[in-house]
C-alpha cells in the first residue's frame, strides 16, 4: 500500500470551497483509477491545504496522479497553486 500526498497554497476562497472543487473535479478521476483506496483533505501544519491519497502500490498512486494532472490541470488554478506532490510506502496500517 502507498499514499499520495499533495500540497497547495491557497490562493483565493476558501478551503470548503476548495474542498467542494475537489468532491467535482478530482475525486471522480480518483475514484475511476485502478488501486485507489481513499481519499482525505487535510489542512497542513504550515498553513497548506492538500489531500493524502491510499492507493494499492506505488504504480497505481503515481498513475492515478498523471490521470488527476491530465483531467484537472490547471482547472483550480485561480484558487490553488500546486507546491508538491510526494509518494510514500505504507509500513504499517490498522483500521477500526
Amino acid at each position: 500500500m502507498h499514499i499520495a500526498m499533495r500540497k497547495y497554497r491557497q490562493i483565493k476562497g476558501t478551503p470548503e470551497d476548495a474542498v467542494r472543487w475537489v468532491k467535482k473535479a478530482v475525486v471522480p478521476t480518483l475514484k475511476k483509477a485502478k488501486g485507489f483506496r481513499a481519499y482525505y483533505a487535510v489542512t497542513f501544519d504550515d498553513g497548506m491545504i492538500g489531500s493524502i491519497n491510499v492507493f494499492a502500490s506505488e504504480a497505481t498512486a503515481n498513475a492515478a496522479n498523471e490521470k488527476v494532472k491530465k483531467a484537472v490541470g490547471d482547472g483550480a488554478s485561480d484558487m490553488l497553486q500546486h507546491k508538491e506532490t510526494k509518494v510514500w510506502q505504507v509500513l504499517y496500517h490498522t483500521a477500526a
